[in-house]
């Protein structure tokens, strides 16, 4: 690879944009420590900051992250050499003082961030005589009481106090600074909600981003979110009329003036216009304008303004004079881009939230905009909106509906993106409109999708076929008509909010037209057999940007809502469920690191980063019903728990070269070894955590369905490639002969271990097709590599284990519900089932390059070895 090209996810508004991109690398292609530049499509350097983020099992680098303000217009590569270096006045630098504050000093903005109840103690556009912003946090707990039929509703106030500042990047070009605390109640007796914020800053830039985090940590049954939110406190000064609030709706803007300049004559006076139309301060000559003067300041300064979106499809703008006042309705709309703004003589500033209405309810608001303090806070839960209910969905458990519960919110935690815009001089509302825009959109480069195929950094198990003759095109449309299919179904179902945006549902009830959302186990489908992976695998393929916002969107809510971040089930997961949360089975395969890695390397999003950290010892959380000798082994299946124990170990090595976690993987392969028949023996073991070790059960309840459907071969096939242990890959393939045997075949083979007592464990061949494909790959097999084509063409029926219904040439087959059969108008797809569609699409995309590689090693002649 002697340059890699790469170009935008998206188009963006700004002409200059702030962004991190990874870049992947061939094994062996580039070592520590050599140089890499950036070049835009003159061939002309561009400084950029780089780190590197993975690297290969021989020590060269797999990832690199490059950080930099870039010309969106242009394309640009990156190939070995010297950098270009950034002239000082393009740099930005951050240092820490003994007391653990930071200082960020860039050409156009300056900040101070202190340990307390202050986020930001100072933040400054430079090169302006406007006055500081600081920030802080606040938090509403909701508790109820209810007595002889009366409820006594009270809500207490927390307050964010930082306690840690760690400052991870320093410049030249970006400073990264996060912060670790706590909300305290007022008393500060109590404290709830553990934050992790970061914030980036980049050199040329007037913008901030802040990734903001949160973990509930308080009690379901008595403890309601009632309110989450940012607050920014300015200095404002200067008459009212030049004082403008903002809020971004569907199309446009909702723009006034604190003061509107509009006269009692009928007439609309110049300067109005000014003010309204084109968002500009206006000069008022005190003399020549004295009429004027005396009907502006005679109309009423309206000091408070809110936006409130209260579901995915409706807002509505309030706007009150001041406290002892009431709000009165100003407009209403459908989904609003997110955005606020206040602008005045001495502070302009915009803030806008990343997926808005997505994940309502969310609030906006300027308040005292007409004093000499005016806030503006983002409320990420709105106080406005009912209080959130943590409790569970039923007090009983149901059996026959995976309806176990273990309703457990604690340790869960919420992810959400602000961007902060200081600006020098009044934008206009077109600017904010576009920054509203671009903050909606993702600021990425990419790479083609044969890069991430050649430079193998995601393993090669996945890629498509290079010849046609391999590739099957019923598949193929089938395969993006799924995708398309549960992009369309989150708008069409609406799963949309807070804690629900970025998942989908697990089974469909074609009598009730809807997803069975009130079903025990069957609801949410949290990360049950990987359509994370399906997501972003599917995404390498097509560099689509729609595939890449709804995988973004699932990584966000799988690595915050469905798994443990501190607690009794810290580094587990919560299984699916009525609630994300609810379910009684909490287990490593829900947060596996496997899940995320996609985004991480391709965003270098810390707060991903930190999630796989937080689980790379996951081997030693304690699951519901785990079983533990006396010894110290506990009870382990060989997926998806020892494979999500390796997924996350795996991460560790390639970011940190930690060979601790190289050898558990190893020292487990060589336990899976010594069992009978390797990894087919069976599904239980004991396991040591401490050493790693794996003992064989002689007996257990064996589930190999379970063993494959949880990341098992993603995990695996890779890893293959990895440590280059040829046993290591028959033991593969002897596990997906298993799998393709009769019964009869599977006796005869496992000496008898497989038998009429257990052999149903084996039932799961449409889960696992793609394991009989690799064995015949592996073995040079045709027919059982037939045997797996065949399982493709399956037709679809009501069992989980098959994808939707298609036609004969891969199109899903959509039907239209009678309109008296739904609320509303809605089409559906006979027999879908998230399980099945997942499934489905791994063994695709896993099995049509074994076939092309099956056929290249072997004889390429051979026409019945091809579809």
């Amino acid at each position: 690879m002697s340059k890699l090209q790469l170009h935008w996810l998206t188009a963006r508004q700004a002409e200059q944009a702030p962004v991190s991109f990874g870049t992947p690398w061939s094994q062996g292609a580039l070592l520590p420590g050599e140089a890499v530049s950036l070049q835009d499509e003159a061939g002309t350097g561009v400084p950029v900051q780089t780190r590197i983020n993975a690297y290969w099992p021989d020590g060269s680098v797999k990832w690199l992250l490059h950080s930099g303000v870039l010309d969106t217009r242009q394309a640009y590569c990156v190939s070995k050499g010297e950098s270009a270096e950034p002239t000082a006045a393009a740099t930005i630098s951050a240092s820490q003082s003994p007391d653990g504050s930071v200082t960020v000093e860039s050409g156009l903005l300056s900040c101070r961030i202190e340990k307390g109840s202050l986020l930001i103690s100072s933040l400054r556009r430079k090169q302006t005589d406007h006055k500081p912003v600081s920030a802080q946090l606040t938090a509403l707990i909701e508790n109820r009481d209810e007595q002889e039929g009366i409820e006594t509703i009270s809500i207490h106030k927390l307050n964010g106090v930082t306690e840690k500042i760690t400052l991870e990047e320093a410049g030249p070009l970006r400073a990264v600074v996060k912060l670790e605390g706590i909300h305290e109640y007022m008393n500060r007796e109590v404290s709830r909600f553990p934050f992790v914020i970061r914030l980036y800053f980049y050199a040329g830039s007037d913008e901030v981003r802040m990734v903001h985090s949160f973990a509930f940590d308080a009690d379901e049954n008595t403890d309601y979110l009632k309110g989450l939110a940012v607050q920014f406190n300015m200095e404002a000064t200067g008459e009212l009329w030049n004082r403008h609030v903002g809020f971004t709706g569907d199309t446009g803007m909702f723009y006034e003036a604190v003061q509107p300049m509009y006269t009692y004559s009928g007439a609309a006076h110049p300067v109005y216009e000014q003010q309204q139309i084109c968002g500009q301060f206006v000069p008022v000559h005190l003399v020549e304008e004295a009429g004027l003067l005396e009907n502006v300041r005679d109309n009423a300064a309206w000091g408070n303004f809110r936006l409130q979106q209260d579901s995915c499809d409706h807002y509505s703008i309030l706007k009150s004079t001041n406290r002892q006042c009431a709000y009165i309705p100003a407009a209403q709309g459908n989904r609003s881009l997110g955005a606020a703004f206040f602008g005045s003589e001495s502070v302009i500033l915009g803030a806008a939230v990343k997926d808005f209405w997505q994940k309502s309810p969310m609030a906006l608001e300027v308040t005292d905009a007409a004093g000499e303090q005016p806030a503006l806070t983002v409320w990420l839960w709105s106080r406005y909106a009912e209080a959130f209910d943590f409790r569970a969905y039923d007090t009983a458990s149901h059996t026959f509906s995976y309806g176990d519960i273990d309703n457990h919110p604690e340790g869960i935690a919420n992810t959400n993106e602000i961007t902060l815009k200081l600006f020098g001089q009044m934008p206009g509302k077109q600017a904010i409109l576009d920054f509203a825009g671009d903050v909606q959109t993702d600021s990425l480069l990419i790479a083609d999708p044969q890069v991430y195929e050649e430079t193998k950094v995601f393993g090669t198990y996945w890629l498509p076929p290079k010849l046609e003759q391999y590739t099957a095109p019923e598949h193929e449309r089938a395969l993006l008509g799924f995708m398309d299919f549960y992009i369309q179904e989150v708008e069409q179902r609406k799963w949309y909010g807070f804690w629900d945006y970025g998942d989908v549902m697990h089974t469909y009830d074609h009598v009730r037209h809807t997803w069975r959302y009130d079903v025990g186990g069957f609801a949410w489908q949290n990360t049950e057999l990987c359509n994370t992976y399906v997501n972003w695998l599917l995404f390498l393929r097509t560099g689509d940007y729609d595939i890449f916002r709804f995988a973004r969107a699932m990584t966000r809510h799988t690595s915050e809502v469905d798994m443990y971040h501190l607690g009794a089930y810290a580094m587990l997961g919560s299984r699916h469920n009525v609630r994300h949360w609810g379910c009684r089975w909490k287990e490593p395969r829900i947060s596996m690191a496997g899940h995320h890695r996609f985004f991480y390397y391709l965003t270098g999003d810390e707060r991903t980063g930190d999630i796989m950290d937080s689980v790379k010892d996951a081997d030693y959380a304690k699951p519901r019903d785990q079983v533990v000798t006396a010894e110290g082994y506990t009870s382990v299946r060989t997926g998806p728990d020892w494979s999500s124990y390796v997924s996350n170990w795996m991460v560790q090595w390639e970011r940190y070269q930690d060979t601790k976690y190289r050898d558990k993987i190893l020292t487990g392969i060589a336990s899976l070894k010594q069992a009978p028949n390797r990894l087919s023996s069976g599904s239980h073991f004991h396991y040591n955590p401490e050493t790693g070790e794996l003992h064989y059960l002689s007996e257990g309840n064996y589930q190999y369905h379970m063993v494959i459907c949880f990341g098992g071969p993603e995990i695996w096939f890779e890893l293959a490639e990895w440590i280059h242990d040829e046993e290591f890959k028959d033991m593969l393939a002897q596990f997906g002969d298993y799998f393709a045997m009769t019964p009869e075949e599977r006796n005869l083979k496992s000496g008898g271990l497989f038998n009429d007592s257990n052999d149903q464990a084996w039932d799961g061949l449409r889960f696992a097709i793609r394991m009989p494909a690799y064995t015949g790959y592996r073995h040079q097999n045709p027919a059982r590599m037939q045997q797996a084509l065949n399982m493709l063409r399956s037709e679809a029926d009501i069992s989980s284990n098959t994808p939707g219904q298609t036609d004969d040439e891969g199109n899903l087959i959509y039907t239209n519900v009678p309109k008296t059969e739904y609320i509303r108008e809605i089409r559906e797809v006979p027999f879908v089932n998230t399980n099945g569609i997942s499934q489905w699409s791994l063994n695709y995309m896993e099995t049509a390059k074994l076939l092309e590689q099956m056929n290249e090693e072997g004889d390429p002649s051979d026409d019945n070895n091809r579809r």
